[in-house]
């Protein structure tokens, strides 16, 4: 009986060892060239650019995430007002680049490529 009670108790510890393990935290964002493909998929392709508005765009999102990529060392978060000031200087580009027509839409699907905010209590 003893024997069958320890044998339990082992097996309920293990589940829950298993159930709560959480994977390696050395996960590393998207690369450039990554992050370029999915505006590329989110914003180019349902704007339905033609190929000079589709490049101006990518280009003004890849100096946009170069800038970013200088200022944003994980784990701390980016300066707030520089993290604007780059996000501005992208839109207008893109604003530049795109019909004015296009731009409340491209504003829209902008939101879709943002990073998820973590959880409350989760890292």
């Amino acid at each position: 009986m003893r024997s069958k009670t320890i044998a339990i108790s082992i097996a309920i510890l293990l589940l829950r060892i298993a159930c709560f393990a959480q994977p390696g935290g050395d996960m590393k964002p998207p690369g450039i060239e990554e992050r370029i493909k999915m505006i590329d998929e989110k914003i180019c392709q349902p704007l339905s650019l033609d190929n000079t508005q589709k490049i101006k765009v990518l280009t003004a999102f890849h100096d946009f995430f170069v800038e970013m990529d200088k200022i944003a060392k994980p784990p701390a978060r980016p300066d707030k007002t520089m993290a604007d000031a780059l996000t501005k200087t992208r839109d207008d580009k893109v604003k530049q680049a795109i019909p004015a027509a296009l731009f409340p839409k491209y504003l829209e699907l902008e939101k879709t490529t943002r990073p998820k905010e973590p959880k409350e209590g989760k890292p």
